[in-house]
């Protein structure tokens, strides 16, 4: 009833879903999609995504949480459930108490009015009042063993959701900023709490109203019932009506809250960009923008919130009143005994002492299903690609690698397709560079092949094995990647390696290293391996953090090995340490090479040309070169700059060793 009254309403809205340019893109960036079946679809303009709006009604509101209630009940622990059979018991016990306790000390008063000292009665009093309340024995003892129970369901809880969330699209996570995310997974607690409130606070709260009712009709007199759900229930509508007004105002204020976060995490994680551009006081100015902001939101909240106090009490002022006015009436024409007087009104206080908590739980209850909002949102967001019920293992490949007529178009309804009728196969142990201009769909590939999205049209297959056939595991763990701009842990050197192949073991590791050419820059560091590499690695150069990525995917073993433009922002002397590392790396396995500069491809087995979506050229680096065509003005244009460059340089080393002379 009061969640019928309370809760406001919800109707959904389409919105567009966004999307980044494909050239600004890298391997390891988004996928989108649904889990219709399985594969994945690509959204589009109209594709309708769930918003929280004005709408349909408290039913359908918490029918909406229905993908929350399987970690609700712990299931696979028969512990937990016997304790949760206790805690009702426990509960039911402390509402009989609330019953006996008012009616008793009646009887003691009455006892002690007859000229003699009621020792029953005073130890039967003592003892309901040892077990009364949330601070008694009873309430003591089901808070203790509710503690675990409400502790496995926020294990379970945060745990599935981050679980989730590591398995949603890159889509996903780039138009998400990081603090809404993170913000989101810490809302268990808020379903923790939205539980505990309901069940042991407000539903026993509104079962001793109607259990006072009942005994006051019984035991005193009808009207003595009318005075109490009067006063109890105008108490509850009062608070409910308000509380809805207030609603909208704390869900303003957590729209601020989330946003002001945002800002926050923002300038914090782009440090090095704020130093960059001087812009500390322009963060501090916009951070500064959204505090004023919040804190006016929350100003009205504050205000609303002291005038419903004030209604309260002058609610409960009146309730008092008329049970004092009328049960001294009939103690006058001898109706009612004093002892009755002093169990009516102190059942008529002991009711109110949790209600005038009632606007506190139930404010509580409103912003916990605001904040579960965050988190249902995160659980109703499904995964970009999705496996079969019957796919298989891929068995231990032999590496080689075919694109079959493959299409695709992040968005089927809008545009041209980003890929168009792809052909080519990479033979296993060999290597094949994938060139092209920007929005060509090099990276797009690479993404298709890592089945970060599903083909719109042909297939991809691994040893004749359709990409879509496969677990997603079995063919990721089958395939290692050194990303152009590599991403590492805030832990040691040690445990970023690891991260490829958590068995391996120091040997295995320092080999790697050798391999990669960074074991010795390691042990330079003044910790060695364990030596912590800052947020997102910042603490490594460039060229030391794709070194890492190599010596992780040889750790890794990969028999496919995907190179996403590894050297492009490296100088050349560091290019060059890679390019050896690189060399390593990929002999007998089958590589895929997306590269920017050319020089570094020149040994490749088979080079492609794309251009808007389709080969234009295939062969190797001396074959295309002989053929003229748009590799060899890429090839031309390359070295004409380079050369360029190099001229220069060794005009700023005369001209400086002049001045130094």
């Amino acid at each position: 009833m009061i969640g019928a009254l309370g809760l406001r309403e919800y109707k959904t809205k389409a919105l567009e879903p966004k999307s980044l340019p494909e050239e600004r893109r890298g391997l390891l960036e988004n996928g989108n999609g649904a889990a219709d079946g399985y594969g994945s679809v690509q959204p589009t303009a109209a594709e309708p995504r769930r918003t929280q709006v004005s709408g349909t009604g408290w039913l359908d509101y918490f029918a909406g949480f229905r993908v929350l209630f399987p970690y609700l009940w712990p299931k696979g622990s028969p512990v937990y459930q016997a304790i949760v059979l206790i805690c009702i018991i426990l509960l039911i016990c402390q509402r009989t108490v609330n019953v006996l306790g008012p009616l008793q000390l009646g009887t003691l008063v009455d006892s002690l009015g007859e000229g003699k000292l009621p020792y029953k009665e005073i130890i039967l009093y003592v003892v309901y009042r040892a077990l009364q309340g949330n601070q008694g024995v009873l309430g003591a003892a089901r808070s203790l063993l509710w503690l675990p129970v409400s502790q496995s369901l926020f294990r379970r809880l945060s745990s599935a959701a981050f679980e989730h969330v590591l398995g949603l699209s890159l889509e996903f996570h780039l138009n998400k900023k990081v603090g809404e995310v993170t913000s989101a997974l810490s809302r268990g607690a808020s379903i923790n709490t939205f539980l505990e409130s309901f069940c042991f606070q407000v539903f026993p709260m509104v079962f001793d109203i109607f259990v006072a009712g009942v005994i006051f009709f019984v035991k005193y007199d009808a009207f003595y019932t009318i005075i109490v759900f009067f006063i109890m229930w105008s108490y509850i509508f009062l608070t409910i009506y308000v509380a809805k007004y207030r609603g909208k105002q704390r869900r303003d204020m957590t729209v601020k809250t989330r946003e002001m976060e945002a800002v926050k995490t923002d300038a914090i994680v782009a440090y090095e960009t704020v130093q960059h551009n001087c812009a500390v006081a322009r963060e501090t100015a916009r951070f500064r923008d959204h505090v004023t902001v919040f804190q006016r939101a929350e100003r009205l909240v504050q205000w609303s919130l002291n005038g419903l106090n004030l209604t309260q009490s002058s609610i409960f002022t009146l309730g008092t009143a008329l049970l004092v006015s009328v049960s001294a009436y009939k103690i006058s024409i001898g109706e009612q005994t004093v002892g009755e007087f002093v169990s009516l009104i102190n059942y008529f206080v002991q009711l109110q002492g949790p209600l005038n908590f009632f606007g506190t739980y139930y404010t509580m209850l409103q912003n916990n299903l605001i904040e579960a909002e965050r988190l249902l949102d995160i659980f109703k967001e499904t995964p970009g690609v999705v496996e079969k019920p019957d796919a298989i293992q891929l068995p231990s490949p032999k590496g080689e690698v075919s694109f079959n007529d493959v299409k695709f178009a992040y968005h089927v309804k809008k545009g041209d397709p980003v890929l168009d009728g792809i052909n080519f196969t990479v033979a296993p142990g060999t290597k094949t560079a994938i060139v092209g201009e920007s929005g060509s769909g090099k990276s797009t590939s690479l993404k298709l092949l890592f089945r970060f999205y599903d083909v719109t049209d042909g297939s991809i297959t691994i040893d004749g094995h359709d990409l879509r056939d496969l677990k997603l595991e079995s063919l990721r763990s089958n395939i290692g990647v050194v990303p152009q701009d590599t991403v590492l842990f805030n832990a040691t050197i040690m445990y970023n390696l690891l991260y490829a192949r958590p068995d391996a073991t120091e040997a295995d590791v320092y080999e790697a290293c050798k391999a990669a050419n960074i074991h010795e820059r390691i042990l330079n560091f003044p910790d060695g391996y364990e030596t912590k590499v800052g947020e997102r690695g910042l603490k490594l150069s460039g060229g030391e953090r794709q070194r890492i990525a190599i010596a992780r995917a040889i750790l890794k073993d990969a028999r496919i090995l995907l190179l996403d433009e590894a050297t492009a922002s490296l100088d050349s002397h560091t290019e060059r340490q890679i390019q050896d590392a690189l060399e390593r790396v990929t002999e007998g396995r089958t590589t895929i090479t997306i590269a920017h500069r050319l020089s570094t491809i020149t040994t490749s087995d088979q080079i492609i040309v794309l251009h808007k979506g389709k080969i234009v050229e295939r062969g190797t680096h001396n074959e295309l070169l002989a053929q003229g065509g748009r590799y060899h003005a890429m090839w031309e244009k390359q070295t004409t700059i380079e050369k360029k460059e190099k001229e220069k340089k060794e005009l700023e080393g005369e001209a400086s060793e002049t001045g130094s002379q």
